[in-house]
């Protein structure tokens, strides 16, 4: 009995002395310990006058004093402090409230700052493959910029620079940003020589890399590729396999190799899950390797079928379309531009009658061409 009575004290004890911590992204309140009198601790946090700070509103009770700690190595012992952060990070606050005898209670709410909710910035084309960049929403007080274009030239602070860039070349831009109150960001933009890109690959491609998936396999290596069309020409290996790769990573491939079949007209291909909208894009692709000396074309075309490999240059259909040979580049952007909402079909067409061609193919991109807010 005695043990029992021991055991019950160490327990009342542990609950009156325990720490609640909570992860609270909707600044739901989280009461303190339930036991004797002890402090309930909670807090709101408030977005201030920039992107970078807040006020912290106490509702604490039966405290004594009060310390806060930000996450970024500043404290405060304020009963409603307001915090300006450095830098774009998520952030743990923690509130300690510490009644008269010692008993503690503590709320933690994670606070998380987006760059691109305080800056976006924006390259629009000016011709000749030049762009103009300048800021497009801003939810900070700037005191300065520093552009850096992505392609090893020199920085700039001017307001809004003229760049020019390679055509069909994909860059990533970056500014950084320090604000009238101290705090250092930086914003990124993917970039091309007609302007800023947008990521839309997700909403309208499946399967997309890095890392294929196969929907068919026939023994250790090959098989045929998830969620694309492939033409019979395509699958000439054992089994019936090919277009996926199980070499270099799970890569998309077309390959006749060492006395394997040819391919006349061969084709992969997949008709994007929505209408596109009209706009300029840009169907990246980055390449493992690939040995071509016949016809290979990427192309993308308005409708719900590529043409034969002989019919896809001065097509009407074909919105745009790259010829490759050889071993090189394996990262090239292709552009098109969609006048009215159209269903789009990307893909791959090629004959291969000389020995020993491939391609690998590690992962598709489509962006498109972003315009001012």
């Amino acid at each position: 009995m005695r043990k029992k009575n021991s055991m019950n004290k160490l327990f009342m004890l542990l609950l009156g002395t325990i720490i609640f911590t909570s992860c609270v992204k909707n600044m739901d309140i989280v009461p303190g310990p339930a036991e004797g009198n002890p402090p309930l601790v909670d807090f709101e946090v408030v977005p201030g006058d920039d992107a970078f700070t807040f006020d912290f509103k106490n509702n604490s009770k039966n405290y004594k004093s009060l310390e806060w700690h930000f996450g970024d190595d500043s404290v405060s012992a304020e009963v409603a402090p307001t915090h300006v952060f450095a830098k774009a990070d998520t952030f743990e606050v923690n509130l300690t409230a510490i009644a008269k005898d010692g008993t503690i209670a503590k709320k933690v709410v994670m606070v998380k700052i987006n760059p691109d909710n305080a800056l976006s910035f924006i390259a629009e084309g000016q011709g000749s493959n030049k762009v103009r960049f300048s800021v497009n929403s801003v939810n900070v007080k700037v005191k300065s910029l520093i552009w850096n274009f992505g392609d090893k030239s020199d920085s700039s602070t001017v307001a809004t620079p003229i760049k020019e860039y390679d055509a069909g070349k994909l860059y990533t831009a970056k500014l950084t940003v320090t604000t009238e109150k101290g705090s250092v960001f930086t914003v990124n933009k993917l970039v091309t020589s007609n302007g800023t890109v947008v990521d839309v690959t997700s909403k309208y491609l499946l399967n997309v890399g890095p890392k294929f998936i196969a929907a068919e396999r026939f023994g250790s290596r090959w098989g045929v590729v998830a969620d694309w069309r492939v033409n019979a020409a395509v699958r000439q290996r054992d089994g019936g396999m090919g277009s996926w790769d199980e070499w270099e990573g799970n890569s998309m491939s077309m390959e006749s190799w060492g006395g394997e079949p040819d391919i006349i007209n061969g084709k992969i291909q997949q008709t994007a899950l929505l209408p596109l909208p009209v706009g300029e894009y840009f169907y990246t692709l980055l390449f493992h390797d690939y040995q071509l000396k016949d016809k290979f074309y990427t192309v993308i075309v308005k409708g719900n079928e590529i043409p034969d490999v002989d019919k896809v240059e001065n097509n009407p259909d074909v919105l745009g379309y790259t010829k490759s040979t050889g071993n090189g580049p394996l990262n090239f952007s292709t552009s098109f531009k969609v006048a009215t909402p159209s269903n789009v079909t990307f893909g791959f067409v090629s004959t291969m009658i000389q020995s020993d061609q491939t391609f690998k193919l590690t992962y598709i991109k489509l962006y498109k061409l972003d315009k001012k807010e």
